[in-house]
């Protein structure tokens, strides 16, 4: 390898830590040929971790860097949020192993291919709704340096999480374990969202969480105007019918 060749590593090992994946992409845009990278591949500097992806050294990719790969270097508007963002947050301490491999990515943009063809231990699941913008959205340490993944907000993301709340999809004792330790919403935030959601199951949903542990912030939710729907929904089945939110819900979360 030559001199220019090696201060060029020396600057890319600078700008992209150990661990983040990088599209090629990127790469081209900060100078690096084709050519140039096969070189450092060949030396051990690169490795490829799918078709249009790399990553320093020998280093094994995680999810975390892939996922800096895609926000911070890709650009692509995605976020980890839901039950996900709530868990790295520390709202879903007892999150079972299984569900803790699955890392639920929110945006309604193609996930370009060298992202999805790198192996991994965990599989990300892809998620269009709900969307809210960029309302709702924060910065968390990823692990990696001192770069931070997008990732959802608690308020954010107990709404994301409740969209998957059906009788055929998640359960709502879950929803419901997990909503009674969301003790510090903020109640700004919670009316901000809750009038951008455009589903009327997660707002009624929310609204009969909300009444029923009745946490501090609960008080402040504004429900004038919100658009909530008049007909029954069955949220689970052989529930108890809520009349004040037309709902049904399991006997137990049922004042009666």
């Amino acid at each position: 390898m030559n001199l220019q060749n090696d201060i060029k590593i020396k600057q890319l090992y600078q700008i992209l830590p150990e661990g983040v994946v990088a599209p090629a992409s990127w790469l081209a845009e900060q100078g690096y040929s084709m050519q140039l990278l096969y070189q450092y591949i060949k030396s051990g500097w690169l490795k490829k971790t799918s078709r249009g992806s790399y990553i320093r050294g020998d280093a094994t990719p995680s999810w975390q860097g892939a996922v800096l790969g895609l926000q911070k270097l890709g650009k692509v508007p995605f976020h980890i949020g839901g039950i996900t963002s709530l868990n790295l947050q520390g709202y879903a301490h007892y999150l079972p192993f299984s569900d803790a491999q699955t890392i639920y990515l929110y945006g309604t943009e193609k996930l370009p291919a060298w992202f999805k063809n790198i192996k991994l231990e965990q599989k990300f699941c892809v998620m269009k709704k709900p969307s809210f913008d960029a309302v709702g959205l924060k910065s968390i340490p990823s692990g990696i340096k001192e770069w931070e993944m997008v990732v959802s907000s608690p308020e954010r993301a107990i709404l994301e999480l409740l969209y998957q709340v059906k009788p055929d999809g998640l359960g709502f004792e879950f929803a419901a374990e997990i909503f009674e330790g969301l003790t510090t919403l903020r109640p700004s935030l919670v009316n901000e969202l809750l009038t951008l959601c455009k589903n009327i199951r997660v707002k009624r949903l929310f609204l009969y969480l909300a009444n029923h542990f009745d946490h501090p912030w609960a008080k402040h939710i504004k429900k004038d105007g919100l658009e909530l729907g008049t007909g029954r929904m069955q949220i689970v089945k052989n529930g108890v019918f809520d009349n004040e939110f037309l709902i049904t819900v399991p006997k137990e979360y049922h004042a009666g």
